[in-house]
């Protein structure tokens, strides 16, 4: 995008530096709508709008009241829990971007799983789950054992739980039903994604679990036209929780794996958005069977991925997202010829954060981009299903080959240890 006065606005529920600088260096001015102000200074952005985003009616009020005294040229989906309040707000005010159907079918993964059986793309065998306490009849009778159960409007891995019997099945949907009863303002510290569980009619699914290799595809999709950003490949995960501990590119997919996995990544974003523009965050596992989609979030992929994309492309998905949405062409991404991973250290269990050890091991990490510790001893920590963060740290790691950034991720997983006490509830 060339340099100029663009305003655009963002919904979300914890704004980071990052994304707030990639578009300011193109000249944007910047308005905030969050439910509590930013600890960092936000001295240089237009304004900062505290707005509930647990109530969508007032948010998309509150953005066009603005709107009418200072226009928008854009409104920016990012976060994943506003995505569908930003595609409303987005429409109200004419504004390019995924109609507000669109954005509610990709944050309910029943609806979004209709949409994608109807019109073929391969999706994993998928039930709603209308009574929780005897869905394990449902799961018994149509998927069996294993079973992934799931908050619908969930897309992190703190809504997702595996089980492999009826026991199982009852103490992991009596946790998700907990989390749902939760106020959605108890701990925005522990429980930031709080504000967007809960707001579809079905509240709990149940689906067939899909052993293999998963993979993250990041890509803009307009009607005639699309550009995958990047793939990234994940750490394998067994269950029955699913806290995130890699993803990397280059992935070890042959050459027709990730022309098959674009193509259903796109066909997946058009099934939900009708052509519209929108960037996506999709992700795909393979099977026996063959890929199937697992999710997809109309928004770029976390920071890090964007970073990510950013460091092997130099092209920003936060930026290029704006300039479509503005009208532009799409960008052509040339060849990787560099590797990168983010990686995350996760809490093993819920307690307090004794001590560390091995931290020094960043001092010695070549092309660390980026590294961010996010508790310090005697502080509380929590593992999943209890947090939506359960990490210690993130990281991010650059590269010249897949090889190379695997042994510095390696690593840092073996040199860090993290001692954790039983946490002693107060009398």
């Amino acid at each position: 995008m060339e340099k100029s006065q663009v305003r655009v606005g963002i919904i979300h529920a914890y704004p980071n530096i990052y994304l707030i600088k990639s578009l300011q260096k193109v000249g944007c001015n910047l308005v905030l709508f969050v439910p509590k102000r930013p600890t960092f200074d936000c001295s240089d952005l237009e304004a900062v709008v505290e707005v509930p985003l647990h109530q969508p009616s007032v948010v998309v009020e509150t953005v066009a009241d603005y709107h009418q005294q200072k226009p928008l040229d854009a409104l920016l989906p990012v976060y994943e829990g506003a995505t569908a309040i930003t595609a409303q707000a987005a429409e109200v005010l004419g504004l390019g971007g995924v109609k507000f159907s669109g954005a509610q079918a990709s944050r309910n993964k029943y609806l979004a799983y209709q949409k994608w059986s109807e019109q073929g793309i391969p999706v994993p065998i998928t039930i709603p789950i209308r009574e929780p306490h005897r869905g394990w009849q449902e799961i018994e009778t149509d998927i069996g054992y294993p079973a992934m159960i799931k908050l619908a409007d969930s897309m992190n891995s703190q809504g997702v739980i595996k089980v492999t019997s009826r026991q199982e099945y009852t103490a992991g949907v009596e946790s998700l039903l907990e989390m749902l009863e939760r106020p959605v303002d108890l701990n925005l510290q522990i429980d930031r994604n709080r504000l967007a569980y809960g707001n579809s009619p079905i509240k709990i699914i149940a689906q067939e679990y899909c052993p293999g290799t998963e993979v993250a595809v990041d890509c803009l999709v307009t009607k005639d036209k699309y550009q995958i950003l990047g793939i990234f490949e994940k750490a394998p995960a067994t269950g029955p929780y699913f806290a995130e501990k890699m993803s990397i590119s280059p992935t070890s997919l042959s050459k027709k794996q990730v022309a098959q996995v674009s193509q259903i990544a796109v066909d997946a974003v058009l099934a939900l958005t009708n052509g519209q523009t929108s960037a996506a965050h999709v992700e795909i596992r393979f099977t026996a069977n063959g890929p199937k989609v697992l999710e997809a979030g109309l928004r770029p992929g976390g920071a890090y991925t964007v970073a990510a994309v950013e460091y092997l492309s130099g092209i920003n998905p936060y930026v290029e997202l704006l300039n479509v949405l503005l009208g532009k062409d799409l960008c052509v991404v040339s060849p990787y010829e560099k590797a990168i991973l983010y990686g995350g250290i996760v809490i093993p269990k819920s307690g307090i954060l004794s001590s560390v050890r091995g931290l020094d091991i960043f001092d010695s990490i070549s092309e660390l981009l980026d590294v961010q510790i996010l508790n310090q001893p005697g502080e509380q920590v929590y593992c999943l299903p209890e947090s939506a963060q359960p990490h210690f740290a993130y990281y991010l790691i650059g590269g010249a080959s897949r090889e190379e950034v695997l042994d510095k991720h390696r690593l840092i997983q073996k040199s860090i240890h993290l001692e954790i006490s039983q946490l002693v509830p107060a009398n």
